[in-house]
């Protein structure tokens, strides 16, 4: 079968596109540099705001969105407009099977502008038949907000986290997140929702703690206050100084505390 994946060049994309080629499936890829990555049998630039190219659809049975902008308030519009724009556009070409990546952040509980965007396009999206929401926990591997984690952890002596990190996270490796993912995009599971992620969350703590000791390091963990984290955050953003999470990060973290979500998986790791 042929996917269209949108926001392809991220790191669930790469992951993504690789896991479906090795099972046999073509992979058209979209992105705003139109390069074609491993695994992909085609590839267009395309970013928010623009049609998906007509020939880009030709042959799709699934289409698989994983595209966010990240520039605020702007940002969020950007993909709240764009994101309904391709579900009407290909719905129009025949593409039935959608797969909207949302997060655990949507919900009424969200706290940051990027699960406030998530659960209102979930809830805008929900009029089309055939179309899957997605909510992946905090995806573990070699990029994304948990490989920064990681390289900070391995780095720093000292680590502040809010509350001393006791706040829980709920977490899915990578290639699981993959394998799963594409047995939607296959419809092995005819279901609407499905919230991807381990039953048992892990504090922050335990997560920063384990990658540290990956490269024999043992951080000492320094508990401060969110509130007084989030403005350090806001302030280093003003600044341009790298942080490996943003001051949105943090609230969407803090308002996850409350969500009520809970695992599509069962007890031994399948749909």
């Amino acid at each position: 079968m042929r996917v269209l994946i949108i926001g392809a060049s991220g790191f669930i994309g790469t992951h993504l596109i690789a896991a479906a080629a090795r099972q046999g499936m073509e992979v058209v890829a979209l992105s705003r540099s139109g390069l074609c990555p491993t695994g992909a049998v085609k590839a267009y630039a395309w970013s928010f705001g623009q049609p998906v190219p007509d020939q880009a659809c030709d042959g799709v049975s699934c289409v698989v969105y994983l595209a966010h902008d990240f520039a605020g308030e702007e940002g969020a519009r950007r993909t709240f407009e764009a994101t309904l724009a391709l579900a009407s556009q290909l719905q129009a070409a025949g593409i039935e099977r959608q797969i909207f990546f949302s997060s655990y952040s949507a919900g009424t509980h969200a706290a940051s502008f990027y699960g406030q965007t998530k659960y209102a396009l979930e809830q805008a999206l929900a009029v089309y038949q055939g179309l899957i929401i997605v909510r992946p926990g905090l995806v573990l591997g070699n990029g994304g907000i948990y490989g920064r984690i990681r390289n900070w952890a391995q780095r720093l002596s000292v680590l502040p986290l809010p509350g001393g990190g006791r706040g829980k996270v709920p977490v899915i490796e990578i290639e699981k997140l993959c394998r799963l993912t594409l047995q939607l995009v296959s419809g092995e599971a005819s279901i609407t929702e499905a919230n991807l992620f381990e039953h048992e969350l892990k504090s922050l703590r335990e997560l920063v703690l384990e990658v540290a000791a990956e490269a024999g390091h043992q951080p000492l963990i320094l508990p401060v206050s969110a509130t007084l984290l989030i403005s350090i955050l806001a302030l280093a953003a003003r600044l341009h100084i790298p942080l490996p999470v943003n001051a949105d990060n943090l609230a969407g973290f803090i308002g996850n505390q409350s969500a009520g979500h809970i695992s599509s998986l069962t007890m031994d790791g399948c749909l």
